[in-house]
């Protein structure tokens, strides 16, 4: 069953995967509609609505009221601009108490009155086009979704008129199909179809809404303006009837679409064109509606609250509009994360993060990520490999080696994390080859994987397990982390807790690798295994009286954060769970973490006075909900703290829903409100999947 959200005024990107595209609506009065190359709402509106008889329309409340293309009067003079685009033309939006959300995780729904709306955009696992049949490819990576709307007339005396129409759209369908579609597209970048059936017409006109509900003298739609740019399609559904409607909406990128490495939207190599991808959706829309209704079963059979459902489903519509699947000249498949409202490609420091995803639904996007990684974004630096931050921006890929992000000579913001990438390639190659039971793949890669090893160890200066060499690319600056907007706490990288927590993680799960990958003990595997020793002693070591360990092990901080725990995600999933217990090698380390967290979970220190949510450093309200699913995991299955402290999950929801509703699902908010403070329309939350864990 889908949740019913309490807060509907909030955006949903609707993400196409692999497409880089979305239908983006929710705020109410606000624009929505198709963004193709982006993830920003649109400024246009959707109609969505009917008319009992001559009674006045009513509308979901998708429309923003403003004026979108020419209207009569920039060609006539004289024309009274009343037919201006847009014009409601007497018809009335639904109010908030008047309409039902419910979100799952396939899509969402909406309620009011004898209408319902339902978005169908996540289908599940998605194969690698490499190594399945063209007729699937087709299938499984058809960048479209489908609509459902159902109209209930049974209780009418008269015919009822349903809408369903945008701004921004230039031709009607029926023109390039010869009448075999009808519905609406925006040059050939988008478009919305059903086949011909009885009482479904195409409507389109300076106002749309006019055209749908007034028609002619006598009922009749009224001829195209093609000149126009809103355009739609009308419903008949006769008194005492109900009628049901799947419409399809498919999304095309032509021609070579990236610089510095051109590559084509790989749905270009499986369809000729918009026309073909929604007649495609159409033929399958019974085996898509099926695949959804098995997805909507995992979270229906998952036992978990309705706000982490929703949290859960809301992150998956987000990571799916920032995906992109290219096909470069060379004929390989390139998989590609761009960073929300960023746009940066591939950020490496949300690759490890949105491993844990990739693993459940398309393992071999991660393993592409991978690759790409070492082939075009290692470098060397004067203490050995490491990784660049990203791979460009925008669908510019950056010039090997390097990335859009990090630049000399800083000490914050912007500064280069070459410790940190290092330990996020080497942590989700684990991962993957884990996870996806790829072990022959981390043999292949064994000669990088023990650089990587190399050159973490080169980066600890005394030998005690902790990084404090930055790398020779920051020339006179300072490496930095994943959090870099926060401060010291958790944004310095040298001798920072979170980060010798994750590179103790990243010696351990190599530790356990090149023992899988190696017939008898291997230099690398007892190298690693000793500087997972040293990491645990240096740490361990560190605890404070009292009963927490400072965020960074220099300047006498004592700042206090909850990612020190965040490390301990990994070892159970990559063969090493006993390194974990607090009965296992590393129980002391073990033991302080899970002491630490007990002191640092408490209001006003990393449990928001105000709101009650999490906060990840005591010093800062800037506060990442991906991390924070991803250390609640931590807490609950890895440590075994699963009370109070933990179930903030109602705060976090509402963060989400209210703070930061003009930005889908945002990562960075201020832990008092949930008001947007960065890293919004953001892919990084699908961190929630941990939750769907059952080892």
């Amino acid at each position: 069953m889908a949740v019913r959200v309490p807060e509907i005024d909030y955006y949903s990107l609707h993400g196409i995967w692999g497409a880089y595209g979305s239908l983006v609506l929710g705020r109410i009065g606000r624009g929505a509609g198709v963004v193709v190359g982006d993830v920003r709402p649109p400024r246009g509106g959707m109609f969505v609505g009917y008319r009992v008889g001559r009674d006045e329309p009513r509308l979901l409340p998708f429309s923003a009221g403003v004026k979108f293309g020419l209207g009569a009067s920039a060609y006539r003079e004289d024309e009274v601009d009343s037919s201006r685009a847009d014009s409601q033309g007497g018809a009335a939006y639904f109010g908030p108490d008047e309409i039902e959300r419910r979100v799952s995780l396939s899509g969402e729904e909406w309620k009011a009155g004898a209408l319902s709306f339902r978005v169908v955009s996540f289908f599940g696992e998605v194969p690698d086009p490499q190594a399945v049949t063209p007729a699937s490819a087709r299938s499984a990576l058809r960048p479209s979704l489908l609509l459902r709307l159902a109209f209930d007339n049974s209780g009418g005396k008269g015919p009822m008129t349903g809408l369903f129409g945008m701004q921004g759209i230039r031709r009607p369908l029926s023109d390039s199909t010869a009448g075999g579609l009808l519905g609406m597209a925006a040059d050939t970048s988008f478009g919305f179809a059903i086949r011909p059936k009885a009482g479904v017409e195409e409507v389109m006109d300076w106002s749309v809404i006019e055209a749908a509900f007034d028609g002619g003298a006598d009922g009749s739609s009224r001829p195209l303006r093609r000149l126009a740019s809103e355009g739609g399609l009308r419903f008949t559904i006769p008194a005492g009837e109900k009628a049901e409607y799947v419409v399809a909406l498919g999304v095309y990128r032509d021609g070579i679409v990236t610089t510095g490495l051109p590559a084509h939207a790989y749905h270009t190599c499986l369809f000729k064109d918009v026309e073909d991808v929604l007649e495609s959706a159409l033929e399958d829309a019974p085996e898509s509606l099926f695949r959804a209704e098995r997805v909507d079963a995992i979270l229906d059979s998952s036992g978990l609250s309705e706000d982490r459902q929703f949290l859960l489903a809301h992150a998956a519509h987000s990571y799916a509009a920032s995906t992109e699947l290219l096909l470069a000249e060379s004929g390989e498949s390139v998989f590609v994360v761009n960073e929300g409202e960023y746009q940066m490609m591939n950020t490496l420091d949300l690759t490890v993060d949105q491993a844990f995803w990739e693993a459940r639904f398309s393992p071999w996007t991660l393993r592409n990520e991978l690759e790409s990684f070492a082939e075009r974004s290692s470098y060397q630096d004067g203490l050995g490999i490491a990784f660049a931050h990203d791979q460009g921006v925008d669908d510019c890929f950056s010039p090997v080696g390097s990335s859009a992000y990090e630049m000399p000579g800083l000490t914050d913001c912007f500064s280069f994390m070459s410790y940190e990438e290092t330990l996020n390639w080497v942590l989700s190659s684990c991962v993957y080859a884990s996870l996806a039971g790829d072990l022959a793949w981390a043999k292949g890669r064994r000669v990088t994987l023990a650089a990587c090893l190399r050159s973490l160890r080169a980066r600890d200066a005394n030998g005690d397990g902790v990084m404090d060499r930055d790398s020779d690319r920051c020339d006179g600056g300072s490496e930095i982390t994943t959090y870099d907007s926060l401060d010291i706490s958790l944004g310095q990288a040298r001798n920072n807790l979170y980060l010798a927590v994750k590179a103790w993680s990243a010696f351990v799960c190599l530790e356990a690798l090149f023992s899988r990958m190696d017939a008898s003990p291997s230099p690398e595997s007892a190298a690693a295994a000793e500087s997972a020793r040293a990491a645990a002693r240096t740490i361990a070591g560190r605890m404070l009286p009292e009963g927490y360990i400072p965020a960074v092990f220099e300047s006498d901080n004592r700042s206090c954060i909850i990612p020190a725990i965040e490390g301990l995600a990994y070892p159970g999933f990559c063969g090493a769970p006993a390194a974990v217990r607090e009965d296992g090698p590393y129980g002391e380390l073990i033991k302080a973490l899970k002491r630490h967290l007990g002191t640092v979970l408490k209001s006003g220190v990393c449990l928001d006075a105000s709101s009650g949510g999490w906060k990840l450093s005591s010093t800062s309200k800037n506060t990442w909900l991906s991390k924070i699913f991803l250390n609640q995991y931590v807490a609950e299955r890895v440590l075994g703290i699963e009370d109070e402290r933990t179930r903030r999950d109602a705060v976090h929801a509402r963060w989400l829903r209210s703070g930061s509703a003009d930005y889908a699902a945002t990562d960075q908010v201020d832990s008092s409100t949930g008001k947007d403070l960065g890293s919004r329309l953001y892919p990084r939350l699908v961190t929630s999947i941990l939750w769907l864990r059952k080892d």
